[in-house]
Formats: C-alpha cells, sequence, structure tokens
C-alpha cells in the first residue's frame, strides 16, 4: 500500500533568504563598479552604450564618518539658491546692480570688485567678475588665514547643476561650522562659473556659456578651438573659444587666481569617471592631492579614463602654475553627494603639499 506524503511547510528562513537575494539584485549601485559605468551617469565621455575599464580599487572599503547635522538643511544667505528647476534667478540684491556685458567691455577690474567691503566678511558672496549675459560670479570666503585653498562649481552650467547644489550645501554647512576651517586658511568657494548656462538649461545646452564655448577647454594649457571628439562628451556642436582666456567668465576667474596665493584647488563636475589630477601630463603635487582626497572617497581613483583628448583644461592650467588641483566627479548629474564630499572637504583642509 502507498502512502502519500502530505507537503511540508516551507521554512520562514529560507522564504526570507529568497526575498533577500531577490531584491538586493534588483537594486542599482550608487557607484560605478569597476569596468563599468551605470548608462544614466554619462560623464566627460558620454558615450551611451560604452563600458570602460578602470583600475582595481584598493582602497578600503570602510572611510572615517563626518556627521553633519541630524536632516542637514544648510542656512540661508540673502543669494542662497538650490537649483531645482530650469530657471535661475538672480537675487534681488544682485538684480539692482545691474551687471552687463557693458562691464566687461569698459574693462571694469577684478581688483575693484574683489577688495569691495564685503570681501572681508567671512561667507558673505563677493564678485569677482560677470559672464556673457552679465550675470555676477560670486565668490563666499571662509576663514581668515596666510593659506588659501579654492573649490569650484558649476563649470559646466545647468548641464551640471548637482554640482552648484552641493557648493551651496557646502557653503551653509560653513556658515554653521566656521570651526572646520583651520587657523592658518582661507577657503573660497565659487558656486557657479557658468551661471549663464545654469539659466539656460539643466540638459545638453546647459553645458556651455552664452558664446557656445566649453569653459572647461578654455584656458591656457594643451588649448585647441576644436577636439577629436572621440571617447569625449560631443551631444552637441560646441567649441574652446576663439583663443584661451577668450572668456570673461575665464578670464575673470583666472585674475582672481593670480592676485591670490592658493595651495589647491578642487573643480567639481559631473559625473561618475572619479578624481582626475590636474597637469598635463599630471603633475606630482596634484597626484598627491588626488590620492589623499581618495583615501576618504568612493570614487574611482585612478580615474576612468576614455581615450577623450583633454585641451585647455582649468585644473591642468593650474597645475602648469604651480597649484595643486583635481577634478572630482560626482556620482551622477542629480545627487550631490553631500554626505561623500563633507569628508572630502575635511580632507581637503588637512592636506598638506
Amino acid at each position: 500500500m502507498k502512502i502519500s506524503k502530505q507537503p511540508q511547510p516551507i521554512p520562514i528562513n529560507f522564504l526570507l533568504a529568497v526575498f533577500l537575494f531577490l531584491t538586493s539584485s534588483c537594486v542599482s549601485p550608487q557607484f560605478p563598479k569597476s569596468g563599468q559605468i551605470p548608462l544614466d551617469m554619462p560623464g566627460e565621455a558620454d558615450l551611451p552604450g560604452d563600458t570602460y575599464s578602470s583600475t582595481p580599487d584598493n582602497r578600503p572599503t570602510h572611510y572615517p564618518t563626518v556627521t553633519p547635522l541630524p536632516n542637514f538643511v544648510p542656512t540661508a544667505t540673502p543669494n542662497y539658491r538650490i537649483i531645482d528647476t530650469d530657471t535661475y534667478l538672480v537675487s534681488p540684491t544682485l538684480a539692482v546692480q545691474e551687471p552687463t556685458n557693458a562691464a566687461n567691455q569698459a574693462g571694469v577690474q577684478p581688483t575693484n570688485i574683489i577688495n569691495q567691503p564685503n570681501h572681508l566678511e567671512e561667507g558673505n558672496p563677493f564678485i569677482i567678475g560677470y559672464s556673457v549675459n552679465g550675470l555676477p560670479l560670486e565668490m563666499y570666503r571662509f576663514g581668515s588665514g596666510e593659506q588659501e585653498r579654492l573649490i569650484i562649481a558649476g563649470i559646466h552650467g545647468g548641464y551640471e547643476y548637482n554640482t552648484t547644489n552641493l557648493a551651496f550645501e557646502l557653503i551653509g554647512y560653513l556658515e554653521l561650522h566656521p570651526e572646520v576651517i583651520p587657523e592658518n586658511q582661507i577657503l573660497y568657494i565659487l558656486p557657479t562659473l557658468n551661471p549663464d548656462g545654469l539659466s539656460n538649461s539643466h540638459g545638453y545646452t546647459g553645458r556651455s556659456n552664452a558664446n557656445n564655448v566649453d569653459l572647461n577647454r578654455n584656458w591656457d594649457m594643451n588649448w585647441k578651438p576644436t577636439w577629436n571628439p572621440d571617447g569625449c562628451w560631443q551631444y552637441l556642436p560646441i567649441t574652446g573659444g576663439i583663443a584661451p582666456f577668450s572668456e570673461p567668465e575665464v578670464t575673470a576667474l583666472n585674475d582672481f587666481i593670480l592676485q591670490r596665493n592658493l595651495s589647491a584647488v578642487i573643480s567639481y563636475h559631473s559625473a561618475a569617471l572619479g578624481i582626475f589630477a590636474g597637469g598635463y601630463p599630471d603633475t606630482e603635487i596634484s597626484t598627491s592631492l588626488a590620492e589623499f582626497i581618495a583615501e576618504v572617497a568612493p570614487y574611482p581613483y585612478p580615474p576612468i579614463f576614455t581615450g577623450c583628448e583633454f585641451t585647455g583644461q582649468f585644473t591642468d592650467y593650474l597645475a602648469s602654475i604651480g597649484i595643486p588641483a583635481v577634478d572630482i566627479e560626482l556620482s551622477n548629474h542629480k545627487d550631490s553627494d553631500f554626505d561623500i564630499n563633507l569628508r572630502i572637504l575635511h580632507q581637503f583642509l588637512t592636506w598638506e603639499p
């Protein structure tokens, strides 16, 4: 006689394990793994469908923790803005200054701008120049030491608007925590070098300034008006300008830099390619800065190279005049990665050449 076996219930632990496996396999990683860039995280290459090899990451998986305030929201300043629409609003206090192209054409000297009284007040923005369309380039200052450092964002305008968001978040954090700046340092932050691109679009057309120039290709280091597009951003026609420093935004920032004694610079971009040391080729001191920052950051280092021809780059120019500099690419075109870059900020301020 056959004895039928009653079905046994499936153990709850087994069901839980299957559930966790299925759900974890559906979650996309926040950062690109070695050898692949998620297709929704285009960086300089911006070639859909391509994957790139990167050097294996031997860095530790545990990073020093810097704890921001719970539910941190940066404090508002008169000119504070988080860019979440395609509209860039100039604050009323700046609107009354009526900056125009005429100011640039009339030869307004940056020395007259940066020496205005509010330059001496920490965190209070001062103007170093104007864009092609007359929008102000606002710089923030923290600290009062002799060693000067600089963070810039928004060089690619609205296309990389999350870098500008990050800059304002860092400004808000420093307004609440001025003690973060070492006694011997001054930190300058420029939230956007390209306000015209920021006001134009959060898409491809927001990458250039109002003259259709890529402001990260208008510096006097290996400058070219055009370049081999292979492995480079090529969604729309764009140029390096008619000559190095042809653009008012670049000229204004360069004038500011040459009047300072900068010991280190970070230039923020998006997205996903990693941390790039300045120099053509990379200088030893910029490489030292990049390696030090990479110790606390999950961004790829060495960075992911796509074969793009780098011409007229900001950090390469800085390295050529003896200033250690790095490009840092955020993880995508939307998020500011604030917690990560708060760690980077502390690392940046403690780096010694």
